[in-house]
């Protein structure tokens, strides 16, 4: 297949010059976020963990998608003769930038030995990958979080990454709000077809490549929990009882599970795809919810701050137990059977 020409950028790339227009404290700027993720792999490997980054690809813009492996450290009683890998993905929308400090946060759990990510690590391969959408990243703290949706959340060529991934075999998409716009301008613009985007199709490759067991996908603002789609009973089942353990594990704010077998559509959302095409059992996680957001600011001043506590750190205590639980659940059961979709 040709390469279609890249749509026009309704911005031009961000500089690391240019200046932030609010300050946006205590969420890092890109290079400062870049410097912490190389801090916490020196302290990882100071604390006895195997750990490396691994640049997987590159942005619209150029700059590097990292992401993070931590080696298992392998528990000899389980049953397979591999640990299972699972992976935590955030910032694909780019002024969420609380998913960021969440999966920072689980990082910081792991080396301070929490309990619930230190089970994890001995069953399973962590990958992090804590910012999918640099160049969002970068425009949305140039721009100091002021802008439209259709302004900060997608990459730099306007696509909202978390609506490029394939639609699982033998589904389709609605014509509802949110389900990915075929116009390029809106905030939800799929791009001109499926994985046209580099972050898009070089998670993809990685996903191919590692072969994940679960994945965790962070989000904001609803404080909800998204299981992927399913129609069978017993997946839906499954995901049912993860979800569960992940509400069990929050310590103040506990999210409620949405989901449906029937009422429902695929939107070329991440965890659709991790499912039915990578057998990848996947939740997406929208922290901070909806009514901390409002109660924070009835009138936010920025869209960022709609979207992003002011003191993330009572999010990330309350998140980061609750994803390494969901994760080494998920890493206990067999992987996703895959099923032929009724068209919806």
């Amino acid at each position: 297949m040709s390469p279609r020409p890249a749509p026009t950028p309704s911005q031009p790339p961000t500089r690391p010059s240019e200046r932030t227009v609010t300050d946006l404290a205590p969420y890092p700027s890109p290079e400062e976020r870049e410097r912490e993720l190389d801090g916490l792999v020196a302290r990882l490997e100071g604390a006895g963990h195997t750990a490396s980054i691994h640049n997987y690809g590159e942005s619209v813009a150029g700059r590097p998608l990292r992401a993070v492996r931590v080696a298992s450290k392998r528990n000899e009683a389980a049953a397979r003769t591999e640990p299972a890998k699972v992976l935590v993905c955030a910032n694909t929308h780019g002024p969420e930038f609380i998913g960021n400090r969440v999966a920072h946060g689980l990082l910081e759990a792991l080396i301070a030995g929490q309990p619930q990510v230190a089970a994890l690590h001995e069953r399973a391969e962590l990958w992090v990958a804590p910012c999918l959408n640099p160049d969002g990243y970068a425009r949305t703290h140039a721009r100091g979080g002021q802008g439209q949706l259709r302004d900060l959340r997608p990459n730099e060529r306007g696509v909202d990454l978390n609506r490029n991934w394939p639609l699982p075999p033998g589904s389709r998409r609605l014509p509802i709000p949110g389900a990915g716009s075929s116009r390029s301008g809106d905030a939800t613009y799929r791009g001109p077809e499926p994985l046209s985007e580099p972050e898009t199709a070089a998670l993809d490759a990685l996903m191919h490549e590692q072969g994940f067991w679960a994945c965790v996908n962070l989000h904001s603002f609803m404080g909800t929990l998204f299981p992927a789609r399913v129609e069978d009973p017993a997946s839906f089942r499954v995901y049912r009882e993860l979800c569960e353990s992940f509400t069990d594990r929050q310590t103040v704010h506990r999210y409620r599970r949405v989901a449906s077998r029937r009422f429902d559509t695929y939107t070329g959302e991440q965890e659709d795809h991790q499912h039915h095409n990578h057998r990848c059992w996947s939740v997406c996680v929208e922290s901070f919810p909806l009514r901390a957001s409002f109660r924070q600011h009835l009138r936010a001043p920025s869209l960022f701050w709609r979207f992003n506590p002011r003191d993330p750190e009572p999010w990330v205590r309350n998140e980061v137990p609750a994803v390494a639980t969901f994760l080494g659940r998920a890493a206990e059961r067999s992987r996703p059977e895959v099923r032929t979709l009724r068209t919806t």
